[in-house]
């Protein structure tokens, strides 16, 4: 079991039949990873995590959804935090013991992706020496997006009620209205993705995560800008072929479903 620096529930397996059924390469790690990713609310992050896990088996680890998950258990945590929803971001402390915890299952002892977090310069300089001490390799992984595109993207994002798993109106919608194509719950807006907090939440980002993206880029930590305005199964497979010729992930071919 990991070594903590702070009671987690796994989410149910991501459905990819929106991307490409037709995809027929998996991908192993040849080293541990953590792929750390970046980008303003609604560049596509979860997006980009979900179908990452599934063609890796890499966990995806998004501190909000960590955090929903204990609200709606209302666990101690949970109802601490009922704020936080509010447009703004679980304080450094919470959003450590939510990581910490999530690590130490069974499925992080080799490779996982991380949503958003190390999201402020306290948590980066609380992360980086377990990496450093369990000889992970950090992946940064930024998703540039235009603001504009950023805001209409969030106001057409809808959420599982049950699960917690995202689509999009526009982009990425349900199989079926109104309906999660993993459980079958309702699906609703989350709380902080109406007009008046979807630029809170931007502001937000840029004041917190800013520096702690310089801060990684100058410890000349691996570093992959991808461009967020396309399809997420390109962007995927642009990230995945150069962490392929970086020798840290090998390919596996398999027969198309």
């Amino acid at each position: 079991m990991r070594a903590g620096f702070g009671v987690a529930v796994l989410r149910p397996k991501p459905d990819l039949s929106q991307l490409n059924t037709a995809v027929s390469v998996s991908f192993r790690a040849l080293k541990p990873l953590a792929v750390m990713l970046y980008g303003a609310p609604g560049s596509g992050k979860g997006t980009f995590g979900k179908f990452l896990s599934q063609l890796t088996g890499w966990p995806h680890i998004s501190t909000g959804d960590l955090l929903r998950r204990h609200i709606s258990a209302d666990t101690k945590l949970g109802q601490a935090s009922i704020a936080i929803l509010d447009g703004q971001y679980a304080p450094d402390g919470i959003a450590n013991q939510l990581v910490s915890e999530r690590l130490q299952l069974a499925d992080c002892h080799d490779s996982f992706i991380l949503d958003g977090y190390p999201r402020t310069l306290p948590q980066c300089l609380a992360f980086l020496p377990v990496l450093q001490r369990l000889q992970i390799e950090p992946i940064i992984v930024r998703l540039q997006l235009d603001r504009q595109v950023v805001r209409s993207r969030l106001l057409a994002r809808v959420t599982c009620s049950g699960c917690g798993a995202s689509f999009n109106l526009i982009s990425l919608p349900p199989s079926q209205a109104g309906q999660c194509d993993e459980c079958g719950s309702p699906l609703a807006t989350r709380t902080d993705d109406h007009a008046v907090l979807i630029d809170k939440r931007i502001e937000f980002y840029n004041e917190l995560t800013g520096p702690v993206e310089q801060f990684l880029l100058q410890r000349s930590l691996r570093y992959h800008l991808l461009d967020a305005s396309r399809e997420p199964r390109l962007i995927l497979s642009e990230f995945l072929d150069e962490l392929s010729g970086d020798y840290l992930v090998a390919k596996s071919y398999t027969s198309a479903s």
